[in-house]
């Protein structure tokens, strides 16, 4: 198997797209986000659906963009390409739309038809294809989509929003398939999503895209764990703050009212340096102003400004930081007698803060 490599530059009307990426035999890459960030247009450059595209793509040795201009057809390249909507021709069976690709290519009719059937049994829809897509489900339909992309015998698979209109029981199965598929096949694959639950189950690596440019590439841990922009981290459900660091390299970040709260230090950091922290708003313990502060906690006491329900709980900002979120169950909530205004103590362990310098 071979890895897939793209370091393209592509013009869509008056947008520009200048990225790199690589995705590794047997992995997939999830690509993250914001609508009009470029990651739709990233798939069809490598798909060869964007003509107005320089630099290199490549699968293994097979140059299917080269610097110098030369492209292979989107038809010759074998990379599948997959999107939310599975699109079916509605007057085929199921059987005969998996086998358009391969009889397409020359395959004789018997040989695809027995290929086609194979693959549907691969993907769960053996026994359905004789079926019309109009009398298939939502995520059947999605299924038979995909064995018609691997029909092709596809080098690399690229997957824009594949889950997206699917329910979530369904988007499940989905996921799962991709997954067996992924260790089954062995090929890259490249995943396009909104979603943060499809990287954390099925992505190795993450490259964040905004603004047609890659701002972070790296391990899904660390890109999630330590979001490198506010997007990211809506995503991840953390708190990403940033600050300059002290003589001790620590993170002070300034409050609105009252001391600046002083989070770990960088090993390295300079006074000076810009740093930011990342931590999740349920690290965050809530105790009353006059409880003492667990040993090793770093913390605030504050006024309570906004309240927010949330699954088993109350989200809170106070005056003196709000753009910190804190998450407290609603045990807590009723112990610490929680309402706007109220006086309380919050402790973060360091253990729980991942703490950088800004590049």
């Amino acid at each position: 198997m071979s890895a897939l490599t793209a370091d393209v530059r592509a013009r869509v009307g008056g947008f520009a797209l200048d990225a790199a990426i690589r995705a590794e035999p047997g992995e997939i890459l999830a690509i993250l986000g914001p609508n009009g960030a470029g990651k739709s247009t990233l798939l069809g450059a490598i798909a060869g659906h964007v003509r107005d595209v320089t630099g290199a793509i490549s699968l293994g040795d097979i140059e299917l963009h080269a610097a110098d201009g030369r492209r292979v057809p989107p038809e010759h390249r074998r990379v599948g390409l997959l999107g939310q909507r599975s699109i079916l021709f509605p007057h085929l069976s199921v059987l005969e739309n998996v086998a358009f690709g391969p009889r397409s290519q020359g395959m004789r009719r018997s040989d695809a038809r027995a290929e086609a059937g194979r693959l549907l049994e691969e993907v769960g829809l053996a026994g359905f294809e004789s079926r019309r897509p109009s009398q298939l489900s939502g995520g059947q339909q999605q299924r038979a989509a995909i064995a018609r992309a691997l029909a092709a015998n596809p080098g690399a698979l690229l997957l824009d929003e594949p889950f997206a209109g699917l329910d979530a029981q369904t988007a499940a199965h989905a996921r799962r398939l991709i997954a067996e598929l992924r260790d089954r096949r062995g090929i890259p694959m490249i995943l396009v999503t909104h979603d943060v639950l499809d990287a954390v189950v099925l992505a190795d690596r993450t490259t964040v895209l905004q603004g047609g440019a890659v701002v972070q590439d790296g391990t899904t841990r660390d890109v999630l764990g330590h979001p490198g922009s506010a997007f990211v981290a809506a995503l991840a459900g953390v708190n990403l703050v940033s600050g300059r660091a002290d003589f001790e390299g620590r993170l002070v970040l300034d409050a609105a009212e009252g001391p600046a709260l002083l989070l770990p230090a960088v090993e390295g950091a300079r006074e000076g340096d810009e740093l930011s922290a990342a931590f999740a708003p349920g690290a965050v313990r809530v105790r009353n102003s006059d409880a003492p502060r667990p040993d090793a906690a770093i913390g605030w006491t504050g006024s309570v400004h906004t309240l927010e329900p949330i699954p088993g709980g109350i989200r809170i900002t106070t005056t003196e930081h709000p753009e910190i979120a804190v998450d407290c169950s609603s045990s807590a909530a009723v112990e610490v007698g929680l309402r706007p205004g109220a006086r309380l103590s919050f402790a973060l362990l360091p253990t729980d803060v991942s703490v950088r310098l800004v590049p």
